[in-house]
Protein backbone atom coordinates (compact mmCIF):
# COMPACT_ATOMS: atom_id res chain seq x y z
CA UNK A 1 0.00 0.00 0.00
CA UNK A 2 1.25 3.48 -0.90
CA UNK A 3 1.37 6.12 1.79
CA UNK A 4 1.08 9.88 1.45
CA UNK A 5 0.41 13.10 3.31
CA UNK A 6 -2.44 15.58 3.21
CA UNK A 7 -0.98 19.01 3.90
CA UNK A 8 -2.38 22.45 4.41
CA UNK A 9 -0.53 24.86 2.13
CA UNK A 10 1.57 26.41 4.88
CA UNK A 11 4.95 28.07 4.53
CA UNK A 12 7.63 25.39 3.92
CA UNK A 13 5.01 22.66 3.43
CA UNK A 14 6.90 21.91 0.22
CA UNK A 15 9.99 21.06 2.26
CA UNK A 16 7.94 18.69 4.40
CA UNK A 17 6.77 17.07 1.15
CA UNK A 18 10.39 16.51 0.13
CA UNK A 19 11.11 15.06 3.57
CA UNK A 20 8.22 12.65 3.10
CA UNK A 21 9.66 11.50 -0.22
CA UNK A 22 13.03 10.90 1.40
CA UNK A 23 11.30 8.60 3.88
CA UNK A 24 9.48 6.44 1.34
CA UNK A 25 6.21 8.34 0.95
CA UNK A 26 4.61 8.10 -2.49
CA UNK A 27 2.34 11.14 -2.64
CA UNK A 28 1.35 14.47 -1.13
CA UNK A 29 -1.98 16.24 -1.55
CA UNK A 30 -2.57 19.89 -0.72
CA UNK A 31 -5.80 21.21 0.80
CA UNK A 32 -7.82 23.80 -1.13
CA UNK A 33 -9.41 25.87 1.64
CA UNK A 34 -9.22 29.65 1.13
CA UNK A 35 -9.59 31.91 4.16
CA UNK A 36 -7.76 29.47 6.49
CA UNK A 37 -4.85 28.04 4.42
CA UNK A 38 -2.49 29.05 1.63
CA UNK A 39 -2.93 28.41 -2.08
CA UNK A 40 -2.55 24.72 -2.97
CA UNK A 41 -1.15 25.28 -6.45
CA UNK A 42 1.69 27.45 -5.15
CA UNK A 43 2.61 24.72 -2.66
CA UNK A 44 2.26 22.02 -5.33
CA UNK A 45 4.62 23.80 -7.71
CA UNK A 46 7.28 24.24 -5.03
CA UNK A 47 6.87 20.63 -3.89
CA UNK A 48 7.18 19.41 -7.48
CA UNK A 49 10.45 21.31 -7.89
CA UNK A 50 11.91 19.88 -4.69
CA UNK A 51 11.11 16.21 -5.41
CA UNK A 52 11.90 13.67 -8.10
CA UNK A 53 9.41 10.81 -7.76
CA UNK A 54 6.74 12.06 -5.34
CA UNK A 55 3.22 12.35 -6.76
CA UNK A 56 1.80 15.79 -6.03
CA UNK A 57 -1.83 16.83 -6.23
CA UNK A 58 -4.86 18.54 -4.73
CA UNK A 59 -6.71 17.06 -1.73
CA UNK A 60 -9.09 18.45 -2.75
CA UNK A 61 -9.66 21.19 -5.34
CA UNK A 62 -13.12 22.72 -4.89
CA UNK A 63 -15.14 23.55 -8.05
CA UNK A 64 -16.63 26.80 -6.75
CA UNK A 65 -13.15 28.21 -6.05
CA UNK A 66 -12.26 28.41 -9.77
CA UNK A 67 -13.76 27.41 -13.08
CA UNK A 68 -12.71 24.14 -14.73
CA UNK A 69 -10.40 25.81 -17.26
CA UNK A 70 -8.51 27.69 -14.54
CA UNK A 71 -8.24 24.53 -12.44
CA UNK A 72 -6.83 22.29 -15.18
CA UNK A 73 -4.50 25.03 -16.42
CA UNK A 74 -3.05 25.20 -12.92
CA UNK A 75 -2.42 21.45 -12.61
CA UNK A 76 -1.16 21.21 -16.20
CA UNK A 77 1.29 24.06 -15.50
CA UNK A 78 2.68 22.11 -12.54
CA UNK A 79 2.74 18.94 -14.65
CA UNK A 80 5.14 20.84 -16.93
CA UNK A 81 7.52 20.95 -13.96
CA UNK A 82 7.01 17.31 -12.93
CA UNK A 83 5.56 15.37 -15.90
CA UNK A 84 3.54 12.33 -14.92
CA UNK A 85 3.65 13.08 -11.19
CA UNK A 86 0.62 15.35 -10.84
CA UNK A 87 -2.93 14.35 -9.93
CA UNK A 88 -6.11 16.37 -9.63
CA UNK A 89 -8.25 15.44 -6.65
CA UNK A 90 -11.71 17.04 -6.70
CA UNK A 91 -14.29 17.33 -3.92
CA UNK A 92 -17.68 18.93 -3.34
CA UNK A 93 -16.23 21.23 -0.69
CA UNK A 94 -17.30 20.26 2.82
CA UNK A 95 -14.75 22.59 4.42
CA UNK A 96 -13.64 24.51 1.34
CA UNK A 97 -17.20 25.84 0.92
CA UNK A 98 -18.18 25.83 4.59
CA UNK A 99 -15.69 28.61 5.32
CA UNK A 100 -17.80 30.77 2.99
CA UNK A 101 -21.00 29.77 4.77
CA UNK A 102 -22.14 27.44 1.98
CA UNK A 103 -23.01 23.75 1.91
CA UNK A 104 -21.16 21.28 -0.29
CA UNK A 105 -21.77 21.56 -4.03
CA UNK A 106 -24.72 19.52 -5.33
CA UNK A 107 -23.53 16.22 -6.81
CA UNK A 108 -24.95 16.82 -10.29
CA UNK A 109 -23.03 20.10 -10.64
CA UNK A 110 -19.95 18.44 -9.18
CA UNK A 111 -20.16 15.57 -11.69
CA UNK A 112 -20.38 18.07 -14.56
CA UNK A 113 -17.28 19.84 -13.25
CA UNK A 114 -15.37 16.55 -13.02
CA UNK A 115 -16.36 15.73 -16.60
CA UNK A 116 -15.27 19.19 -17.79
CA UNK A 117 -11.85 18.87 -16.14
CA UNK A 118 -11.29 15.44 -17.69
CA UNK A 119 -12.43 16.62 -21.11
CA UNK A 120 -10.23 19.73 -21.07
CA UNK A 121 -7.20 17.68 -20.07
CA UNK A 122 -8.00 15.35 -22.98
CA UNK A 123 -8.01 18.28 -25.41
CA UNK A 124 -11.76 18.33 -25.87
CA UNK A 125 -14.27 21.17 -25.96
CA UNK A 126 -16.54 21.87 -22.98
CA UNK A 127 -19.44 24.15 -22.15
CA UNK A 128 -18.56 27.23 -20.08
CA UNK A 129 -21.30 29.18 -18.31
CA UNK A 130 -20.84 32.64 -16.86
CA UNK A 131 -23.25 35.48 -16.05
CA UNK A 132 -26.08 33.72 -17.84
CA UNK A 133 -24.08 33.23 -21.04
CA UNK A 134 -23.07 29.85 -22.45
CA UNK A 135 -19.95 29.43 -24.57
CA UNK A 136 -17.76 26.55 -25.71
CA UNK A 137 -14.08 26.51 -24.70
CA UNK A 138 -11.02 24.31 -24.92
CA UNK A 139 -7.35 24.67 -24.00
CA UNK A 140 -5.80 26.62 -26.87
CA UNK A 141 -2.16 27.11 -25.86
CA UNK A 142 -0.28 27.57 -29.13
CA UNK A 143 2.88 25.94 -27.80
CA UNK A 144 1.85 23.60 -25.02
CA UNK A 145 5.42 22.69 -24.10
CA UNK A 146 6.06 26.37 -23.37
CA UNK A 147 3.15 26.66 -20.93
CA UNK A 148 1.60 23.39 -19.81
CA UNK A 149 1.70 19.61 -20.04
CA UNK A 150 -1.82 18.15 -19.89
CA UNK A 151 -0.77 14.54 -20.48
CA UNK A 152 -0.98 11.81 -17.87
CA UNK A 153 -2.93 13.75 -15.22
CA UNK A 154 -5.53 11.54 -13.51
CA UNK A 155 -8.69 13.04 -12.02
CA UNK A 156 -9.63 11.54 -8.67
CA UNK A 157 -13.14 12.05 -7.30
CA UNK A 158 -13.72 12.37 -3.55
CA UNK A 159 -16.91 10.61 -2.51
CA UNK A 160 -18.57 9.16 0.58
CA UNK A 161 -22.32 9.39 -0.05
CA UNK A 162 -24.23 7.24 -2.56
CA UNK A 163 -24.65 9.86 -5.30
CA UNK A 164 -21.05 11.03 -5.09
CA UNK A 165 -19.87 7.41 -5.23
CA UNK A 166 -21.83 7.14 -8.46
CA UNK A 167 -20.00 10.17 -9.84
CA UNK A 168 -16.67 8.60 -8.93
CA UNK A 169 -17.50 5.44 -10.83
CA UNK A 170 -18.97 7.25 -13.82
CA UNK A 171 -16.40 10.04 -14.21
CA UNK A 172 -13.25 9.51 -12.16
CA UNK A 173 -9.85 7.97 -12.86
CA UNK A 174 -9.74 7.18 -9.16
CA UNK A 175 -11.64 7.61 -5.93
CA UNK A 176 -10.78 9.31 -2.63
CA UNK A 177 -12.70 8.38 0.54
CA UNK A 178 -12.61 10.06 3.95
CA UNK A 179 -14.03 7.09 5.93
CA UNK A 180 -15.63 9.67 8.25
CA UNK A 181 -18.85 7.70 8.45
CA UNK A 182 -17.10 4.54 9.61
CA UNK A 183 -15.82 3.42 12.96
CA UNK A 184 -12.25 3.38 11.72
CA UNK A 185 -10.88 0.72 14.03
CA UNK A 186 -13.98 -1.47 14.05
CA UNK A 187 -15.53 -1.46 10.60
CA UNK A 188 -13.68 0.74 8.09
CA UNK A 189 -12.61 -2.22 5.86
CA UNK A 190 -16.21 -3.39 5.53
CA UNK A 191 -17.42 0.13 4.79
CA UNK A 192 -14.68 0.68 2.25
CA UNK A 193 -15.47 -2.61 0.51
CA UNK A 194 -19.17 -1.77 0.27
CA UNK A 195 -18.48 1.73 -1.04
CA UNK A 196 -16.00 0.45 -3.61
CA UNK A 197 -18.62 -1.99 -4.82
CA UNK A 198 -21.02 0.94 -5.31
CA UNK A 199 -18.35 2.73 -7.36
CA UNK A 200 -17.82 -0.37 -9.51
CA UNK A 201 -21.55 -0.78 -10.09
CA UNK A 202 -21.82 2.86 -11.20
CA UNK A 203 -18.92 2.32 -13.59
CA UNK A 204 -20.56 -0.81 -14.99
CA UNK A 205 -23.78 1.10 -15.65
CA UNK A 206 -21.73 3.61 -17.62
CA UNK A 207 -19.88 0.78 -19.40
CA UNK A 208 -16.56 1.87 -17.95
CA UNK A 209 -13.65 -0.38 -17.09
CA UNK A 210 -11.82 0.32 -13.81
CA UNK A 211 -8.72 -1.80 -14.34
CA UNK A 212 -6.30 1.02 -13.40
CA UNK A 213 -8.66 2.76 -11.01
CA UNK A 214 -6.76 4.24 -8.05
CA UNK A 215 -8.25 4.30 -4.55
CA UNK A 216 -7.21 6.57 -1.69
CA UNK A 217 -8.41 7.13 1.86
CA UNK A 218 -7.40 10.00 4.14
CA UNK A 219 -7.00 9.26 7.85
CA UNK A 220 -5.53 10.58 11.07
CA UNK A 221 -3.04 8.09 12.49
CA UNK A 222 -1.21 7.84 15.81
CA UNK A 223 0.71 4.91 17.29
CA UNK A 224 0.15 4.72 21.04
CA UNK A 225 3.07 4.41 23.38
CA UNK A 226 2.96 1.64 26.00
CA UNK A 227 0.18 2.43 28.47
CA UNK A 228 -0.71 5.71 26.81
CA UNK A 229 -4.40 6.69 26.98
CA UNK A 230 -6.29 7.50 23.80
CA UNK A 231 -6.91 11.04 24.99
CA UNK A 232 -3.42 11.88 26.20
CA UNK A 233 -2.21 15.39 25.34
CA UNK A 234 0.17 13.94 22.75
CA UNK A 235 -2.57 11.96 21.01
CA UNK A 236 -4.97 14.89 21.02
CA UNK A 237 -2.31 17.12 19.51
CA UNK A 238 -1.61 14.53 16.83
CA UNK A 239 -5.10 13.42 15.77
CA UNK A 240 -7.51 15.66 17.66
CA UNK A 241 -7.97 18.02 14.67
CA UNK A 242 -8.98 15.07 12.47
CA UNK A 243 -11.30 13.68 15.15
CA UNK A 244 -13.09 17.03 15.24
CA UNK A 245 -13.99 16.97 11.53
CA UNK A 246 -17.41 15.32 12.00
CA UNK A 247 -18.22 17.85 14.71
CA UNK A 248 -17.35 20.67 12.35
CA UNK A 249 -19.56 19.10 9.70
CA UNK A 250 -22.40 19.01 12.24
CA UNK A 251 -21.88 22.69 13.07
CA UNK A 252 -22.24 23.49 9.37
CA UNK A 253 -25.29 21.28 8.92
CA UNK A 254 -26.99 19.96 12.09
CA UNK A 255 -29.28 17.81 9.92
CA UNK A 256 -26.46 15.24 9.55
CA UNK A 257 -26.47 14.37 13.27
CA UNK A 258 -28.33 11.10 12.72
CA UNK A 259 -25.68 9.93 10.24
CA UNK A 260 -22.68 10.48 12.51
CA UNK A 261 -21.03 7.58 14.41
CA UNK A 262 -22.69 7.01 17.81
CA UNK A 263 -19.64 8.15 19.83
CA UNK A 264 -19.77 11.47 17.98
CA UNK A 265 -23.54 11.87 18.34
CA UNK A 266 -23.22 11.31 22.07
CA UNK A 267 -20.92 14.35 22.39
CA UNK A 268 -22.82 16.87 20.27
CA UNK A 269 -24.41 18.53 23.31
CA UNK A 270 -20.97 18.93 24.89
CA UNK A 271 -19.66 20.38 21.62
CA UNK A 272 -22.50 22.89 21.53
CA UNK A 273 -21.89 23.91 25.14
CA UNK A 274 -18.08 23.87 25.29
CA UNK A 275 -17.25 25.18 21.83
CA UNK A 276 -20.02 26.59 19.65
CA UNK A 277 -21.63 28.83 22.28
CA UNK A 278 -18.24 30.32 23.19
CA UNK A 279 -17.35 31.74 19.80
CA UNK A 280 -18.88 35.07 20.66
CA UNK A 281 -20.21 35.72 17.16
CA UNK A 282 -23.78 35.81 15.83
CA UNK A 283 -25.09 32.41 14.81
CA UNK A 284 -25.12 33.46 11.15
CA UNK A 285 -21.34 34.12 11.38
CA UNK A 286 -20.48 30.89 13.21
CA UNK A 287 -18.98 29.36 10.06
CA UNK A 288 -16.15 31.91 10.30
CA UNK A 289 -14.98 30.32 13.56
CA UNK A 290 -15.78 26.59 13.31
CA UNK A 291 -12.93 25.63 10.96
CA UNK A 292 -10.09 27.81 12.26
CA UNK A 293 -8.23 24.74 13.54
CA UNK A 294 -8.93 22.61 10.44
CA UNK A 295 -6.35 19.78 10.28
CA UNK A 296 -4.07 21.99 12.37
CA UNK A 297 -4.95 22.41 16.05
CA UNK A 298 -7.76 22.14 18.57
CA UNK A 299 -9.80 25.22 19.35
CA UNK A 300 -10.57 26.10 22.98
CA UNK A 301 -13.02 23.59 24.43
CA UNK A 302 -12.56 20.96 21.71
CA UNK A 303 -10.25 18.73 23.77
CA UNK A 304 -13.05 18.27 26.31
CA UNK A 305 -15.37 17.07 23.53
CA UNK A 306 -13.14 14.15 22.54
CA UNK A 307 -13.33 10.79 24.30
CA UNK A 308 -11.57 7.47 23.90
CA UNK A 309 -14.54 6.22 21.87
CA UNK A 310 -14.49 9.25 19.55
CA UNK A 311 -10.75 8.92 18.91
CA UNK A 312 -11.08 5.22 18.05
CA UNK A 313 -14.09 5.84 15.81
CA UNK A 314 -12.65 8.75 13.84
CA UNK A 315 -8.90 8.02 13.63
CA UNK A 316 -6.48 5.12 13.30
CA UNK A 317 -5.10 5.39 16.82
CA UNK A 318 -3.89 2.32 18.66
CA UNK A 319 -0.98 -0.05 19.05
CA UNK A 320 1.17 -0.48 15.94
CA UNK A 321 0.00 -4.07 15.44
CA UNK A 322 -3.65 -3.00 15.58
CA UNK A 323 -3.13 -0.22 13.04
CA UNK A 324 -1.24 -2.55 10.73
CA UNK A 325 -4.07 -5.07 10.90
CA UNK A 326 -6.67 -2.45 9.91
CA UNK A 327 -4.51 -1.12 7.08
CA UNK A 328 -3.89 -4.65 5.85
CA UNK A 329 -7.62 -5.32 5.79
CA UNK A 330 -8.23 -2.06 3.93
CA UNK A 331 -5.61 -3.04 1.39
CA UNK A 332 -7.28 -6.41 1.02
CA UNK A 333 -10.58 -4.61 0.41
CA UNK A 334 -9.03 -2.69 -2.49
CA UNK A 335 -7.38 0.39 -0.95
CA UNK A 336 -4.22 1.34 -2.84
CA UNK A 337 -3.13 4.47 -1.00
CA UNK A 338 -3.55 5.81 2.52
CA UNK A 339 -3.11 9.57 3.07
CA UNK A 340 -2.18 10.76 6.56
CA UNK A 341 -3.50 14.07 7.92
CA UNK A 342 -0.83 15.47 10.26
CA UNK A 343 -0.92 18.89 11.88
CA UNK A 344 1.54 21.25 10.11
CA UNK A 345 3.98 21.39 13.01
CA UNK A 346 3.94 17.59 13.34
CA UNK A 347 4.24 16.59 9.68
CA UNK A 348 7.80 15.26 9.95
CA UNK A 349 7.04 13.47 13.21
CA UNK A 350 4.12 11.73 11.49
CA UNK A 351 6.36 10.73 8.59
CA UNK A 352 8.98 9.26 10.92
CA UNK A 353 6.38 7.41 12.97
CA UNK A 354 4.88 5.74 9.92
CA UNK A 355 8.26 4.98 8.35
CA UNK A 356 9.65 3.45 11.53
CA UNK A 357 6.63 1.79 13.17
CA UNK A 358 4.11 0.96 10.43
CA UNK A 359 5.78 0.65 7.02
CA UNK A 360 8.21 -2.16 8.00
CA UNK A 361 5.27 -4.29 9.18
CA UNK A 362 3.27 -3.64 5.99
CA UNK A 363 6.07 -3.87 3.47
CA UNK A 364 4.85 -0.48 2.24
CA UNK A 365 5.89 0.60 -1.23
CA UNK A 366 7.91 3.72 -1.82
CA UNK A 367 7.60 6.31 -4.59
CA UNK A 368 9.86 4.47 -7.01
CA UNK A 369 7.77 1.31 -7.02
CA UNK A 370 4.56 3.36 -7.19
CA UNK A 371 5.86 5.17 -10.25
CA UNK A 372 6.85 1.89 -11.88
CA UNK A 373 3.28 0.68 -11.47
CA UNK A 374 2.04 3.83 -13.20
CA UNK A 375 -0.07 5.12 -10.31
Amino acid sequence: MDVGLVLLSYHRSWDDAAYAEENGFASVGFVDTPLIAGDPFVAMALAAERTSALRVGTMLAIPSNRNAAACVTAVASINRIAPGRIFLGLGTGNTGRAVFGHKAMPVDRFADYVASCRALLDGEEVVHRESGKTTHVRLRHSFEDRYIDRSGIPVYVAADGPRALGAAGERGDGWIMSLHGADLIADSPAMFRASLQAVKEAAARSRRELDDFYTMASVGLCVLEDGEPLTSPRVLERVGPVAMLPFHAYADNPEIAAYLPPPVRDRLDIYEKNVLTRFGVPRDRRYQEVHRGHLSHLLPGEAEVLTDEVIRATTLTGAAAEIVQVLGELEGAGLRGVMLNPAPHLAREAVREYAEKIAPRLGASGPESAKERGI
